[in-house]
């Protein structure tokens, strides 16, 4: 049986993830601003949807406390899934360039 404590410990964990993921999103906008077209843009904009797909990723866990976990945690796995696509998709267009 889960314990208060751990399911504590595991929201703080999620919330520090979280944060983490904004203030690289936040990085890599302002990046964005400073190195405007080009690769390295176009690299910079695949990097921040990728942060982006596994931030709404690790958001929907927080989904477990209104409905329940098998949903929350298909969500994040899902778009987990969406976020590892679309690395590799991105990817793939610079080798074929």
């Amino acid at each position: 049986m889960v314990q208060v404590s751990d399911i504590t410990q595991i929201v703080m964990l999620i919330a520090l993830a979280l944060t983490i993921y904004l203030v690289m999103i936040i990085v890599f906008l302002y990046a964005r601003k400073k190195y405007k077209g080009g690769i390295i843009e176009s690299v910079i904009n695949l990097i921040i949807a990728t942060i982006g797909f596994l931030f709404v990723s690790d958001l929907a866990l927080f989904l477990a406390t209104s409905y329940n976990f098998l949903l929350s945690y298909t969500i994040h796995v899902v778009f987990k899934i969406i976020a590892m696509t679309c690395l590799a998709v991105g990817g793939l267009k610079f080798f074929v360039k």
